[in-house]
Formats: C-alpha cells, sequence, structure tokens
C-alpha cells in the first residue's frame, strides 16, 4: 500500500515563504521597468498548483511571453532566495502530527510512505528539512516538475513505487494525504484514495463538498489518522475521474 502525502499545508506551512521567494526571483530575473511593475503573489491563488505553474502565472501577471528556456534560471534563483529566507528567519515549522504520522506510516509492515508535491524537488526537500520533518521517512517523490497538471503525478508515484521499490499498488491502494480541492480531484481522476486535512487555506466545510474519502481537521491525533487510512483502503476500487 502506498500513502502520498503532500507537503505544504498537510505537513508543514512556511509562512508565505515560498511565493514571496518565487516574486522576488521574477523581480531579479526580470527588474520592473516602472514603479509598481512587481509581481503581487498575493492575487495568484496557487493553492495545489505546481510550481512550473506558478511560474508562468507570475510571468503572465507580469504581461511577459513564456519561454521554457528560462525555467531553469528561475527555479535556480528561486532556490537560492528561498534558502536564504529559511536560514535568516526559519518560517518553515511542521504541523502537529505531521512527524507522527509520516514515522508511523514509514515503519507499518504494510504500507510505504513518498511525497506528492507541486513543489521542485531541491525546494520541496528544503521545506521537510526546515521543518524538522525526517528525509528518510519519505522513500520517493512525485514533484512538481515532473508533470504538466497535479493530475499527472498519482500515475508517476505508482510507477515509481515499482521501479524503485519493487511495489506492485493499484490506484485504489493509494491514498493522497492532502489539504486542498486539487489533492481530491489529482486522486479521484486516477481512482486513488484521499485524506484531505483542513490543516491548509481550505476548512473542512469548503473541502467537504470535493467527496474525500475521509476527511480530519488535522493529523493531530494519530489514531484518527490510523483509522483514516485503514478506511480508505478498505473501500476498494472507485472509478476514474474524467
Amino acid at each position: 500500500m502506498l500513502i502520498l502525502f503532500d507537503i505544504d499545508g498537510t505537513l508543514l506551512r512556511s509562512g508565505g515563504a515560498g511565493p514571496r521567494s518565487m516574486a522576488l526571483a521574477m523581480k531579479e530575473l526580470h527588474p520592473p521597468r516602472h514603479p509598481g511593475d512587481e509581481v503581487d503573489h498575493e492575487k495568484l491563488d496557487t493553492a495545489g498548483w505546481l510550481d512550473p505553474l506558478i511560474w508562468r502565472a507570475m510571468l503572465e501577471q507580469l504581461g511577459h511571453a513564456i519561454e521554457e528556456d528560462r525555467h531553469e534560471a528561475f527555479r535556480r534563483t528561486y532556490g537560492a532566495i528561498l534558502a536564504k529566507i529559511i536560514e535568516e528567519e526559519s518560517p518553515v515549522y511542521a504541523l502537529e502530527g505531521a512527524g507522527d504520522a509520516a514515522r508511523w506510516v514509514h515503519e507499518h509492515p504494510d504500507l510505504e510512505s513518498a511525497l506528492l508535491t507541486g513543489n521542485y524537488p531541491e525546494t520541496g526537500r528544503l521545506k521537510i528539512e526546515a521543518a524538522g520533518l525526517d528525509p528518510d521517512h519519505f522513500r520517493f517523490g512525485a514533484w512538481g516538475s515532473e508533470a504538466e497538471l497535479r493530475r499527472g503525478l498519482p500515475p508517476l508515484a505508482i510507477r515509481r513505487a515499482a521501479e524503485e521499490l519493487g511495489l506492485t499498488v493499484d490506484p485504489h491502494q493509494t491514498v493522497i494525504v492532502g489539504d486542498t480541492p486539487a489533492d481530491i480531484d489529482c486522486a479521484h481522476h486516477n481512482g486513488c484514495r484521499v485524506i484531505a486535512v483542513a490543516t491548509g487555506r481550505f476548512t473542512e466545510d469548503q473541502l467537504r463538498p470535493h467527496g474525500a474519502d475521509v476527511l480530519l481537521p488535522d493529523l493531530s491525533d494519530l489514531g484518527r489518522f490510523q483509522e483514516a487510512v485503514d478506511t480508505a483502503l478498505a473501500a476498494g476500487p472507485r472509478p476514474t475521474r474524467s
């Protein structure tokens, strides 16, 4: 069985350091020509987005053409700025119970724990370590730079489990733990199960209509999380969504 944890809003919070670092990277790479000609990251609703999509949205906000050959420069600049902000400000912290939940899955004889996130690999790992979470509790990651849309990440994670761990799992034996409607959507689209947690910017009432298999207020109660995993995995196959 495969348990895939989202990072931001599920395992940890970073006080907006990610979007702020991205905006600063855009300012460095695209110096403003006029006062106020800068990215306003607070106007972008990026919950559940992949990092490359946020980069494109910021370019569109500035009215710049999207040139894919400049993406790597943005990625490097963003990573360096984020690392500096984390070092100087320590804005990243683990959400209550997140470490215990990841440890329990890691130590469970019938479960494998991995990451499914919109982050780039290097910045996702940076956040995990800054939050004091053990990166060894996650066997691999399916990262935002590896798919065009979030819906493309679960199949990648399932393939990676087979290639790297020799673990053959069906989609309904795969549980995504996330905090946004996008996490629920990418799970349902691929026939996976999903545990939604209201630890990000969406409340339980906002998440409920999206139809998560289990909805939790947070990960603070390990026993409740364990029951949620059992419930999700016991539900059997589900049809995929278009």
